[in-house]
C-alpha cells in the first residue's frame, strides 16, 4: 500500500512538473504571443503537435494540423505615442485598435463633442479626444478624422477581434490616470501591415474509444493569443495557455492503454479565437465525422484560478452535461463549486453549440489572477490553484 501510494503521488509530481514546463515554453519569447506576427501561432502548433505525436494520437486526415486562412491587421514594428511631449509606454499606457492604418507624425486634437465651428472645419489632420460615451463618432467617424483618442480609466486592455478588416482612420486606447494635463497635441508612429490571406492551422488529434468508437467527444481550447502589439508582447497565460495545457494533459492521459476511453475522443486546438472563433468556426464547418455523433463538447478557456469554483457557459441549457459535473463534483469534493450560466458565444464551444451539439466552456473564478488582454497575463502570474481538480473532475466526466 505505501508503495502504491508513493508511485501516485509520483506520477502526479511527473505529470505536474510537465503542466509547467509546457506553459512555459507556450508563453516564451520563442513563441511570440501565439499571434499573428513572426508566425506566433504556426510555432506553438508544431509544439503541440509534437507532443501529440509523443503521446501516439492518432492523425485526423492524415496530419495533425487542419490548415486555413484569414484576413488580419497587425503591427510588426515597434510604435510609439507621445501626449503633450510626455512619452507612454506602449501596453500599458495605451493600446492601437486593431483595424488601424499606419500613422506617422505630429498632430493636433479636439476633444469632442465638437463646436459648431470644429464640425466645419477640415479634421483630416486632427485626432479626436473622447471616452467611452464618444463611441458613436467612431464606428461612423462623421467628422472624417486623422483618428482618435480615448481616454479609460485604467489600464487599457488590447483585443485584435476588430483586425480582421482595416478602417480610414487609427485608434488609440490611453489610460487617463498617467496624463499629466489635458492632451494638446501628440506625436505617434505606427506602422501596420494587413495580411489578407494569413495561413494558420487547428492542431487535432484522436484516440480511438473501446465500446462505442463511432460516438466521439471533442475536448477543446484555444491555443493562439494576441501575439505581438509592436514591441509589446501579450503571452496569454491563463488565456488560453491554461486551457491548452489541460488539452495536452488530458491527451496523454486518454492516449495511454490502461486509461483508453469508452466513447472516441477528437482533442482539438483552435487558432483564431481572438480574431472572431475562427478556428473553430472552420472547424465545425469542415469536421471529418458525422456531427450528428458527437456526444459532447467541453472547451477549456482561462482556467488558472479556482478558488471561487469554476463556471459552465450553457451549463443552464445543457443540462445533462451540467447535471453531471455537479453530482462528480459534490461525490468527490474536487471544486468549490459548479456553477451553471445562460448561452454565450464567448469561446470556441459557440461554432459547435450552433450546431446543435452538447458544447459548453468552462472558466475558473477567483481573484488570484486577474490580468486579462494585458501583457501582465505571463507564466509568472500563474497560480493553477485548482488545475489538479479540473484536471480530475474531466477526466472523470469524460470517462462516464
Amino acid at each position: 500500500m505505501i508503495l502504491l501510494t508513493w508511485s501516485f503521488f509520483t506520477l502526479q509530481a511527473q505529470d505536474r512538473i510537465a503542466v509547467e514546463r509546457h506553459l512555459k515554453k507556450l508563453t516564451s519569447n520563442s513563441f511570440a504571443g501565439r499571434g499573428y506576427v513572426n508566425n506566433g501561432d504556426a510555432k506553438a502548433a508544431k509544439y503541440i503537435a509534437k507532443q501529440f505525436k509523443k503521446y501516439q494520437l492518432e492523425t485526423i486526415n492524415g496530419s495533425y494540423f487542419q490548415n486555413y486562412s484569414f484576413g488580419i491587421n497587425t503591427f510588426p514594428n515597434p510604435i510609439s505615442l507621445s501626449i503633450n511631449q510626455q512619452e507612454l509606454v506602449a501596453g500599458t499606457d495605451f493600446v492601437v485598435g486593431a483595424s488601424s492604418i499606419s500613422t506617422i507624425g505630429d498632430f493636433e486634437v479636439k476633444y469632442l463633442p465638437l463646436s459648431e465651428e470644429d464640425k466645419k472645419s477640415d479634421l483630416s489632420k486632427t485626432f479626436l479626444v473622447g471616452n467611452k460615451s464618444h463611441k458613436e463618432f467612431l464606428k461612423a467617424n462623421i467628422y472624417q478624422a486623422k483618428g482618435f483618442l480615448y481616454l479609460e480609466e485604467k489600464q487599457p486592455i488590447w483585443s485584435v477581434y476588430s483586425g480582421r478588416d482595416t478602417s480610414s482612420y487609427i485608434v488609440l486606447k490611453v489610460n487617463d490616470e498617467i496624463l499629466k494635463d489635458s492632451v494638446r497635441s501628440l506625436s505617434l508612429n505606427v506602422e501596420s501591415l494587413y495580411q489578407s490571406d494569413y495561413q494558420t492551422q487547428n492542431v487535432w488529434g484522436f484516440v480511438e474509444g473501446k465500446k462505442h468508437k463511432d460516438s466521439i467527444i471533442i475536448i477543446g481550447a484555444h491555443y493562439d493569443h494576441l501575439g505581438m502589439m509592436g514591441q509589446v508582447m501579450y503571452r496569454g497565460a491563463n488565456d488560453n495557455a491554461s486551457g491548452t495545457v489541460m488539452v495536452m494533459d488530458l491527451a496523454k492521459y486518454f492516449s495511454q492503454a490502461e486509461n483508453k476511453p469508452d466513447y472516441s475522443i477528437v482533442f482539438a486546438l483552435f487558432s483564431g479565437e481572438e480574431a472572431g472563433l475562427m478556428g473553430s468556426t472552420y472547424m465545425v464547418e469542415n469536421f471529418p465525422y458525422d456531427l450528428r455523433k458527437v456526444k459532447m463538447m467541453i472547451n477549456l478557456d482561462m482556467i488558472a484560478t479556482g478558488s471561487a469554483g469554476i463556471t459552465v457557459v450553457n451549463g443552464k441549457t445543457v443540462a445533462r452535461v451540467f447535471n453531471r459535473m455537479e453530482e462528480v463534483n459534490n461525490e468527490n469534493s474536487y471544486l468549490k463549486e459548479v456553477k451553471a450560466r445562460g448561452e454565450s458565444c464567448n469561446s470556441d464551444h459557440c461554432p459547435f453549440y450552433e450546431k446543435g451539439i452538447d458544447a459548453v466552456f468552462i472558466y475558473t473564478r477567483g481573484p488570484e489572477a486577474t490580468a486579462y488582454h494585458i501583457p501582465e497575463d505571463h507564466y509568472q502570474s500563474l497560480p493553477l490553484t485548482e488545475f489538479d481538480d479540473l484536471f480530475l473532475l474531466l477526466r472523470d466526466i469524460i470517462k462516464e
